[in-house]
């Protein structure tokens, strides 16, 4: 295995506020498109960026379909949940995988990686991005760790620029070094597309929020953030939420032992964002972005 850096029917509409809802028939397809003033001038595509949090229970599958036609997969899901991942990208008709990224190792974000490189093979030699590497963890062996190390592992930390083209930009905010906890150490990715901003913030807790918040202020502003650690946290550092400000907040949620999401935190979240989607009541969510209007469908109504 090799480690490296580098430096990188019918249209009903209703509008509430500053968004309007859309259902599309019997596909029970919510829309929501939130205008945001511009913040750059730069010329875009005409094929838009769309961001999927694909319904895997809980923990994530966040697939990037760039404009240009490239695919990222950010984490894998939990191993039996693996063929609920794969039918969903077959659904989007999901050829190949051009950038595989592991924000950690824990099984819900890992252990579907097995499923997902038989599905779509490729050349031993491409490099899957991770926030270190598993000889540097204190943990027990387990099959998606194993399978890990049988790869080229590419290590990205803070201050890189995993993509940069004229419509999108695509930067590791975090980590900068490695503590062992590995929420904490998980990677954190600022995606940028024209106006449209996204944060992806992985199983962030409260001391990395905090971190953040400190380092970056106002420059965390998104418009839509993936909300951090399935709130499976008892507490948040209220400065790193009103430093995102974020419209739309995603939980990726489903069944677990764990009593998440706490509910106090889901209350705050409600009230910091116009809007809270969770894949276990609407299903996958698929944030679509031209550069300058922001728009949300789900599965489910």
């Amino acid at each position: 295995m090799k480690h490296r850096r580098n430096s990188l029917g019918e249209i009903k509409c209703h509008t509430i506020g500053l968004f309007a809802i859309t259902l599309i028939g019997l596909l029970a397809v919510q829309t929501m498109a939130f205008p945001e003033p511009a913040r750059v001038s730069s010329p875009l595509p005409s094929s838009p960026l769309k961001i999927h949090f694909i319904h895997v229970g809980y923990g994530d599958a966040t697939l990037i379909q760039l404009p240009d036609g490239g695919n990222i997969l950010v984490d894998t899901g939990k191993s039996e949940a693996a063929p609920q991942l794969l039918a969903a990208l077959d659904r989007l008709n999901i050829q190949t995988i051009d950038t595989l990224i592991i924000t950690h190792f824990h099984s819900d974000h890992l252990g579907g990686l097995s499923s997902v490189l038989k599905h779509f093979p490729s050349d031993k030699s491409r490099e899957i991005l991770v926030p270190f590497a598993p000889e540097d963890l204190e943990m027990k062996p387990t099959p998606p760790v194993e399978q890990l190390k049988k790869h080229a592992l590419r290590i990205i930390r803070e201050g890189e620029t995993l993509l940069k083209t004229p419509s999108v930009h695509i930067e590791v905010l975090h980590p900068k070094t490695q503590t062992g906890n590995q929420n904490e150490d998980s990677l954190v990715l600022k995606i940028v597309h024209g106006d449209v901003h996204f944060l992806l913030a992985a199983d962030i807790g409260p001391t990395t929020q905090k971190k953040l918040a400190e380092d970056y202020g106002h420059q965390l502003k998104s418009d839509l953030l993936k909300i951090p650690h399935h709130l499976n946290d008892t507490r948040v550092f209220s400065p790193f939420l009103e430093a995102i400000r974020a419209k739309i907040a995603i939980l990726t949620i489903g069944e677990n032992p764990y009593k998440a999401p706490n509910a106090a935190l889901l209350a705050l979240y409600q009230q910091q964002s116009k809007a809270l989607f969770r894949t276990d009541q609407h299903g996958t969510i698929t944030a679509t972005s031209d550069g300058h209007t922001l728009h949300i469908e789900t599965e489910r109504s």
